[in-house]
C-alpha cells in the first residue's frame, strides 16, 4: 500500500509472522502481522476482507476508532477485537515521536486468505475504503498537475 505524498501520511510497515491452517476449525487460517506504525503514522478506514482480527498493542499508543463506536486509546498490553465486515475507521500512532507497534492475528477461509497473500502479500487482507482511495486519487491527479 503506498499512502506517501498523496494521502498525507506515514505509511505503517507489515511484518508477516505466522501463517498456519487451523486443524479444529476446518477451511479457515490464521495470519499474524506485526505492525509497526511511525511517529504520527496511520492507516485509512479500511476492513480485512471479511476476516475475524484480534490485536493486541506491544509498545506505544494507538488511537482506535471501530464502526461508529467511541474513539479509544489502546496502549501497550492493550487489545481489541474486530468482527468480520467491521469497519476500522481511525487507526492512528497517538504519538509524534516514538513509533507504535501492534500484533494482528486474522482469520478467514484458507483459499481466499492464501490468494490475498499470494498476490497482494499480507496487506491484501486490508480493504481501504472505497471513498477514502477516491479522495487520494483525486490528491494524485492534483499533485500530477502541478509537477
Amino acid at each position: 500500500m503506498v499512502f506517501s505524498k498523496a494521502a498525507n501520511m506515514e505509511e505503517p510497515i507489515y511484518d508477516q509472522l505466522y501463517k498456519y491452517r487451523i486443524d479444529n476449525a476446518p477451511g479457515k487460517s490464521m495470519l499474524g502481522l506485526k505492525i509497526t506504525l511511525p511517529p504520527g503514522g496511520q492507516t485509512p478506514p479500511h476492513t480485512h476482507q471479511g476476516a475475524s482480527v484480534a490485536a493486541s498493542v506491544l509498545s506505544g499508543a494507538v488511537l482506535n476508532k471501530m464502526n461508529d463506536d467511541p474513539m479509544t486509546i489502546k496502549r501497550a498490553g492493550d487489545s481489541w477485537y474486530e468482527a468480520p465486515r467491521c469497519r476500522h475507521r481511525i487507526s492512528s500512532n497517538f504519538s509524534t515521536t516514538e513509533e507504535a507497534t501492534f500484533v494482528a492475528v486474522l482469520i478467514l477461509e484458507t483459499e481466499k486468505m492464501d490468494a490475498l497473500v499470494e498476490k497482494h502479500g499480507p496487506t491484501g487482507l486490508v480493504l481501504i475504503d472505497e471513498e477514502y482511495t477516491d479522495a487520494v486519487a483525486e490528491q494524485m491527479s492534483k499533485l500530477k498537475a502541478q509537477s
